[in-house]
């Protein structure tokens, strides 16, 4: 017979076995993975949403600037911290068909955009465009125009290619929420 000292104590464990213990394991890392991997979803969708993503040019109403094909980053959370600044090239929700374009700031708010025979006009003040390749042609969109006064929170966006551009001669001033971010050449 055996003594009770032989026997375990009630308060201690008795060992789990193999099979529960892998289970376990296996359980920790499943649920370690899951957490992980949502985690990198998460973070993906905040990056792209809210910080960067890559745009890809389409057409050629930014020639000779931006390349039909070429890729580039889009800092989106640029305009959190500030204001756009003339001259910089941003993506916008394009007012027309609502997809992205990608156009240059010409004008801010409280400034006057005039189209004249020999250039844009800021303020009564010719705009130097070094980016332009050559004086563009007047076509439909070209012809010279009244004064347009820009509204508060509005920027005026033309495309580099302005024979080629669908821009704010067509739709006007773009509010500041209709801008994503500023391009990064």
């Amino acid at each position: 017979m055996k003594t009770p000292d032989a026997l375990p104590p009630a308060d201690e464990p008795a060992a789990p076995s193999a099979s529960v213990t892998r289970a376990g394991r296996n359980a920790r890392q499943f649920r370690l993975l899951l957490y992980v991997a949502l985690w990198s979803v998460m973070a993906y969708f905040f990056i792209s949403h809210y910080v960067l993503m890559a745009v890809e040019i389409k057409g050629t109403s930014m020639s000779p600037t931006l390349i039909d094909g070429e890729r580039y980053l889009l800092y989106r959370c640029t305009y959190l911290v500030r204001t756009p600044r003339k001259g910089e090239i941003v993506v916008i929700k394009d007012p027309e068909d609502h997809g992205l374009s990608i156009k240059r700031i010409v004008a801010l708010p409280d400034e006057t955009v005039e189209m004249r025979p020999d250039g844009l006009y800021v303020n009564n003040v010719k705009l130097p465009e070094p980016y332009l390749i050559s004086k563009y042609t007047f076509g439909p969109h070209n012809e010279p125009t009244k004064p347009i006064r820009v509204a508060k929170n509005s920027y005026f966006v033309l495309g580099d290619n302005r024979n080629r551009s669908a821009d704010s001669r067509i739709y006007g001033p773009v509010p500041l929420d209709q801008i994503l971010g500023v391009i990064s050449k």
